[in-house]
């Protein structure tokens, strides 16, 4: 398993003088599903086009924690604050680095001026999978996920501490050229059971147009211990969202951003359900929303328009049968919803 992580994840960003850098982006995108608290932490590298031909790259690295509420910080860094290792397997940005190891991750955080420093070892505990070219608007995204993983580490944010002994965690890498701001949204979401012995892990994604009236692309990922135990896509999944989440973001990031999107964005759905069929095998999965924080950057698209995501903690019941085996569980998500 470690040798088939070691070999699937690089960074592809088009940083050293690379062919067609404009609107490439790349990230790196940890969660952590700790007891009683989620951790989101995210190495993010945008090519930017400003003026006629002229390519600036924007670095940031982006913290946020839930306990009692979402708090956090997105940083940006001057673009040679990046550093990337010859063997495309280490990222530095300022004095924050990730690491790609032959069993997982290792994370170093260091935001001093928003107070938050870290160090986590991801261990990897299930096998890598690819998507390729998915739309998304008129350009294309793929992403490498790792649905399961182990967290130990710490975690300093404002007053806040929190230590991580075996605590599952998620993570995926995700690369493309596009614009945010295009006609593109998505739902994203992973979903870990409660106790750690239990060996169902599941990761859903759905790419819609702007509007979210038209589904693009729609799939369930299961897992079972280390390996993939099921894929659905397209029309074997069905989702139905219900209500809208009755409580504001606890936070925006970067906060100015507020002053442009109160009252704009219609919040997070309350519930959703997805349910998938296929081959015999079946599963049922709903996610019930309980608070979210709004990260927001300008449209690459429009000048009077913002791209909003929201991340947002829940809990996650479960069950189905797959391969012949019948199962039910209770857990946590973290489902992500993109405005553009």
């Amino acid at each position: 398993m470690t040798a088939v992580l070691a070999r699937s994840d690089f960074l592809r960003t088009p940083i050293l003088a690379a062919a067609r850098p404009a609107g490439f982006k790349e990230w790196h995108h940890f969660v952590i599903h700790g007891h009683g608290v989620r951790i989101l932490i995210n190495f993010s590298l945008n090519n930017e086009v400003f003026g006629t031909d002229d390519v600036r790259l924007a670095p940031r690295v982006i913290v946020i924690a839930h306990d009692e509420n979402w708090a956090g910080a997105i940083e940006r860094f001057d673009e040679h604050a990046v550093a990337v290792s010859a063997d495309l397997g280490a990222l530095t940005i300022g004095t924050n680095r990730m690491t790609i190891r032959p069993d997982g991750y290792r994370v170093s955080i260091d935001l001093p001026d928003n107070a938050i420093q870290g160090d986590v070892h991801f261990s990897s505990t299930s096998q890598p999978f690819a998507v390729r070219n998915e739309p998304a608007g008129d350009g294309r995204i793929s992403w490498l996920f790792v649905p399961r993983l182990r967290a130990q580490g710490w975690l300093h944010i404002g007053d806040r501490e929190h230590r991580f002994d075996d605590d599952l965690a998620y993570h995926d890498h995700n690369w493309g050229r596009f614009r945010w701001g295009d006609d593109f949204g998505w739902i994203w979401g992973t979903i870990l059971p409660s106790g750690p012995e239990n060996p169902w892990s599941m990761v859903f994604v759905e790419i819609t147009d702007r509007n979210w009236l038209r589904s693009v692309s729609r799939s369930l990922y299961v897992w079972h211990h280390d390996e993939p135990a099921a894929i659905f896509r397209h029309a074997a999944v069905q989702t139905r969202s219900n209500g809208r989440l009755p409580r504001p973001a606890d936070c925006t990031l970067p906060p100015p951003m507020r002053l442009l999107l109160d009252g704009e964005v219609p919040g997070v759905p309350e519930r959703i359900a997805i349910n998938a069929t296929r081959a015999g095998d079946t599963v049922r999965a709903e996610f019930h929303s309980r608070s979210y924080a709004r990260l927001a950057q300008p449209s690459e698209v429009r000048l009077d328009r913002s791209t909003v995501l929201c991340e947002t903690d829940g809990t996650v019941r479960a069950s189905g049968t797959v391969n012949g085996e019948t199962f039910e569980f209770e857990g946590t998500g973290v489902f992500e919803f993109l405005y553009g």
